[in-house]
Parts: C-alpha cells; sequence; structure tokens
C-alpha cells in the first residue's frame, strides 16, 4: 500500500536549471517565429484577442490543409486535426480538445487563439517544448472523504469510489517505480487547503486529484479531465479571462501535455463518452505548485457511468490507463528527451 502523505518526512527535490526552463518555456510562448520551419505563423488582433492563421500552423507542422464545410483539417501520416468555425472544442487525433476561444473567420482564414497554440496545441503536438525533469515521485488524491461524501446517486457515494480508484492507481504506480502518497487511504475529512498545503510541502513531480460527476440530468455522462486555466485565457465554462496567474502556471505545458493524454487513454479504453480536455482553476489544480490533473472518471448520476465506476474490474482499467499516460509525459519529459523533433 502507498505511504501516507502525512506518515512520511519529505526531502526537497533539486529543480532543474532555470536556463533550461526558460529555454523550453520561450520556444512554447513565442511560436510566432518557427525556428524549425524557418516561417512566419501570421497574426491577427480582433476584439483585442491575438489569433494565429491555422495555415500557417499547418505549414509549422508540416501537416496538409485543407477546408470543409465549416471545419479546417489538418492532417499528416499520423495525425488529425479538426477545427470547426464558431466552436470551442478542437479534434486532435479523435479526442476532443477544449480552447479557450472560439475558432473564428477572418476574410476567408481560419484563425485559432495565439494562447490557444502556445498553451495547449504546442505541448501536445511538440513535446520538445515540454521542460526536461524527472518524474518519480507522485501524489494521488482521492476526493471528497469522511464528512464530505462528494456527490451521491443510486445508493452510491463518490468518496468510495475515487478512494477504489486511488488505491489501485497507486499500486499499478508503484509496480512502476514510482514513489507514491496517497492523500488519504481511508475514509478521512480533508479541506482543500489541506490538500494543497501537503502538496506544497511535499513537493511531488506530479499530482492526481480523482473524482465523480454528478448532473441533474441523469443522460450526462462521459469523462473529463481538467487542468489549471492559463493567464489570458477564459475557462472552459466561461468565457471571463482569467487575468491573474496562478500558482499552477509554472506548469502550462506540463498541464495541458498530462490533460490531453490522460483524456486520450481513458476514452479509448473506456469507450464511452468523451466531453474533453479541459480547462479550470479548481482549487487542487490550481494553487499546487506542481504538474496537477482533475480527473472527473464518469458521472455517478448516469447509470452506465456508474457501472463501470463501481465496478473493481472497471475501476483498474482506470486506475491502469491513468498510469499509461504517466508512463507517456514521464517518458516525454525525460533526459534526454526519446520523443525531440530533429
Amino acid at each position: 500500500m502507498a505511504q501516507s502523505i502525512y506518515a512520511i518526512q519529505q526531502k526537497v527535490m533539486t529543480r532543474m536549471g532555470v536556463a533550461l526552463i526558460a529555454l523550453c518555456i520561450l520556444l512554447a510562448q513565442q511560436p510566432l517565429q518557427a525556428q524549425r520551419a524557418r516561417l512566419t505563423i501570421r497574426m491577427v488582433t480582433l476584439d483585442k484577442i491575438q489569433y494565429l492563421y491555422l495555415e500557417d500552423i499547418a505549414k509549422f507542422y508540416g501537416f496538409t490543409y485543407g477546408i470543409s464545410g465549416k471545419d479546417a483539417i489538418l492532417s499528416s501520416r499520423y495525425s488529425r486535426l479538426v477545427f470547426t468555425k464558431d466552436k470551442r472544442v478542437a479534434n486532435i487525433n479523435a479526442v476532443n480538445q477544449h480552447l479557450g476561444y472560439a475558432v473564428r473567420i477572418f476574410n476567408g482564414h481560419f484563425l485559432v487563439g495565439r494562447v490557444d497554440f502556445s498553451k495547449t496545441l504546442d505541448p501536445i503536438l511538440r513535446p520538445a517544448t515540454l521542460p526536461r525533469r524527472n518524474v518519480r515521485k507522485i501524489i494521488i488524491d482521492a476526493g471528497h472523504g469522511g464528512k464530505d461524501p462528494g456527490c451521491q446517486s443510486g445508493g452510491q457515494s463518490e468518496k468510495t469510489v475515487n478512494l477504489g480508484v486511488a488505491q489501485k492507481l497507486a499500486v499499478y504506480l508503484k509496480d512502476r517505480g514510482y514513489i507514491v502518497y496517497m492523500m488519504r487511504n481511508s475514509d478521512m475529512t480533508l479541506t482543500l487547503k489541506q490538500r494543497v498545503d501537503a502538496v506544497n510541502k511535499t513537493k511531488p513531480d506530479l499530482f492526481i486529484s480523482l473524482h465523480c460527476n454528478a448532473a441533474d440530468a441523469a443522460s450526462a455522462s462521459g469523462i473529463e479531465v481538467y487542468c489549471a486555466t492559463p493567464v489570458n485565457m477564459p475557462p472552459s465554462d466561461s468565457k471571463t479571462v482569467s487575468k491573474k496567474a496562478c500558482t499552477a502556471n509554472a506548469y502550462d505545458l506540463e498541464n495541458a501535455y498530462l490533460a490531453y493524454y490522460i483524456q486520450k487513454r481513458l476514452v479509448s479504453t473506456l469507450k464511452i463518452t468523451d466531453r474533453g480536455a479541459r480547462r479550470k482553476r479548481y482549487t487542487v489544480i490550481a494553487d499546487t505548485n506542481a504538474p496537477s490533473i482533475l480527473v472527473e472518471m464518469g458521472f455517478l448520476t448516469n447509470p452506465d457511468d456508474r457501472k463501470i465506476l463501481t465496478s473493481q474490474v472497471r475501476q483498474s482499467i482506470i486506475a491502469r490507463a491513468i498510469a499509461d499516460a504517466v508512463d507517456q509525459y514521464k517518458e516525454s519529459v525525460a533526459f534526454p528527451n526519446p520523443r525531440l523533433v530533429k
């Protein structure tokens, strides 16, 4: 069983060199000068928002570019990206990815928000932009617990499901050589502040918070994975732009990559509704000083999702899919980077 976060004294891990981090962030945040392709991605400002031309982004990645009705399609031998006019959701290799700003058309050209490119698309498509780091120490947070049951439906309680998946995930990760700490390993009450303080004291290489979703309509179903909203981007459920930075914004690139690939693994494995990788500043993923992800594993209020969430076999499948995504992230940010684009 994974060790309780409150039972172990922590050692401070050495962080990466500032110069290397700065270089990686520079590559991700200043996409207009595409060093590799030696081309310029055109930019236009509309309603005080900076947008980039999708056809230029396609050239940057070496993709073909085409338009089909309201869709702009970027494709290569291995990838297919679909951007739809006036929509805030792009489809990347059959996975839904929420954008901060809706896709626009200007003088016949499809546009995507500059911050969406630098903080979402580029980390997913070009892992070379991710800061190099070791991924060894992981905290798993089973959401709710004790006096806080979370959502309840069909005689089932969210806190119990969250802990069940968390314990299975801990076993998978430990078997793969990770050092794992459980935020809670029993039915205990923890405040959001206690969770955040524990993460920031422990200084993990990755923080994963597990939850179940709920809705008034029993028909609502599917998986969502969240990471913190970057500065100058609205969260997925709002148009209000986040103007101030939160702690987790130091890991925007890693968070985008993790959210997308955990979403991809879960959707492809469970074959259930893809509600997309999303952005929102939930306390436990906004105020934590580590790459941080919150997984909504399904809707406890949906009968079909509830069968998955409460099945011991399906809980193991969920846990294994998340562990596989963690392995992929570890490989992508390793020293040296095996996926470095030449």
